[in-house]
């Protein structure tokens, strides 16, 4: 769905200082390698962002289409008001703040019918009975909330609403009987709940990827999510689903954060890290749970492939984002090996990364030639042949003083003058230490140089 069709479709809101409205704008997206993307195409080079923001003033009375300011929301997400308090997936940033801007009044729209109604109330927790027909309802209707502003542009809200329909059924944790998702040796991995002993371990069956099951102990810290029995028996798999459009909304965060005409400061680039970061998590966990499904039930395999395919496409993208080019690239060949509809993306996502790959390359060839040009102009000069022959000048001043003391010196052992190697270790050492420089300087400035470069690369 084009999102700035739908925008279109909306109507635009009677400007109320202190309302709460919707603005869209055009934004640059800035690939992984640092690189505005080359393409034709605008739709490709610019991405739809629509954020929230508070009507600071209106335009000049009598001008209906004209400038009004407004403070705007960071695009940093953050829980519903009556939902869960915390995350299970997205990050979460303590230091959020505003920012004024300046819209066309075009540009401003109206909240959805649903998100003025979260100001009054609405929302729930994760404290529900799992069971119940009427959670199913409410997870399919904040889903299809999050997958309206996902069409929209608003990823902030959209990550918002998924996380609370996660929220309803992934924080019950003490179900005794029930399966966990749970990170273990840096991979997620099913656990189903023996018992929880009072010091709050958990006595676990681990289900390994090869169908084997092994016992162990572990603790709440390493709990990502409880996995909704209903969500399996009824085959809807909506976990998986819920956890991919999550992913797609923290990748798309992750392009814009920080792009809004603003120049991109550390903290903004902490944040792209971890909204991609995030969107690894998130993804691994949707392939495990598919996995899961196929292992228990082989009659899913045909409604959870594509799922499964998806996620590995989504998070080889976080992959290649996060520069980790190996791990971009085994999931998408993974893909390549399936028969599958989404073959046509995984080859395109391989292309690219052989494409960002051999940017980097020339990249580090270039900057390897101006480091080399560097060396020969400071190896040929005249100041760095001066420099090593005054060393040299000193070592010799400071081993004459060094034998004048051991001659005229009547309380120094004879044996020991005469042993040049009594009292001037660290004349010795000095000396080695020059002429080592004087026959390897070239190679000394070299791994300086390259300690340089890797720093500057990096």
């Amino acid at each position: 769905t084009n999102p700035s069709a739908t925008a279109n479709q909306l109507d635009m809101t009677p400007l109320v200082v202190g309302n709460t409205v919707r603005i869209s704008c055009k934004v640059s997206v800035v690939s992984s390698n640092g690189r505005k993307t080359t393409s034709n195409n605008d739709e490709y080079s610019t991405r739809i962002l629509s954020r929230r923001a508070i009507v600071a003033t209106l335009p000049e009375e009598g001008n209906a289409n004209g400038i009004c300011s407004l403070v705007q929301d960071d695009l940093a997400p953050r829980p519903l008001v009556h939902g869960t308090r915390k995350f299970l997936v997205a990050p979460m940033f303590t230091s959020v703040g505003m920012e004024e801007c300046e819209m066309d009044t075009s540009d401003v729209r109206e909240l959805l019918p649903f998100e003025q109604a979260e100001f009054g109330g609405g929302g729930g927790g994760g404290n529900v009975d799992l069971q119940d027909d009427s959670i199913l309802s409410r997870v399919e209707q904040y889903k299809g909330y999050g997958d309206e502003l996902l069409r929209l542009g608003d990823y902030t809200c959209a990550i918002s609403y998924y996380e609370a329909a996660l929220g309803l059924v992934s924080s019950k944790f003490d179900n005794v009987g029930g399966s966990l998702l749970i990170r273990r040796n840096g991979h997620s991995v099913i656990a189903e709940v023996d018992c929880i002993d009072d010091d709050g371990t958990y006595d676990v069956t681990y289900i390994l990827p090869n169908g084997e099951t092994e016992e162990g102990t572990m603790k709440q810290t390493d709990i990502l999510m409880a996995v909704w029995p209903y969500d399996q028996r009824q085959e809807l798999f909506l976990q998986p689903r819920i956890l991919l459009n999550l992913c797609r909304c923290l990748l798309r965060l992750a392009e814009v954060d920080g792009c809004i005409g603003e120049k991109s400061s550390a903290s903004k680039k902490d944040r792209k890290e971890k909204y991609r970061q995030a969107a690894v998590l998130g993804c691994s966990c949707a392939i495990t749970l598919c996995e899961h499904y196929i292992a228990d039930n082989s009659a899913a395999e045909q409604s959870v492939s594509s799922l499964l395919e998806k996620a590995r496409i989504v998070r080889a993208r976080a992959f290649l984002d996060l520069g980790k080019m190996p791990n971009a690239t085994k999931d998408a060949k993974k893909v390549l090996q399936l028969n599958s509809s989404s073959q046509r993306e995984a080859q395109k996502l391989l292309t690219e990364i052989n494409a960002v790959q051999a940017y980097k390359k020339a990249v580090d060839k270039r900057l390897s030639k101006e480091v080399c040009r560097w060396v020969q102009t400071a190896t040929s000069s005249t100041s760095g042949a001066a420099a090593m022959n005054k060393m040299s000048d000193l070592v010799s001043d400071h081993e004459n003083n060094t034998q004048k003391k051991v001659t005229f010196s009547p309380t120094i052992n004879s044996e020991v003058a005469k042993d040049p190697r009594g009292d001037s270790d660290n004349t010795v050492i000095l000396k080695w230490f020059i002429e080592f420089s004087k026959k390897c300087y070239l190679e000394i400035v070299c791994c300086i140089a390259f300690i340089v470069a890797m720093f500057v690369v990096r």
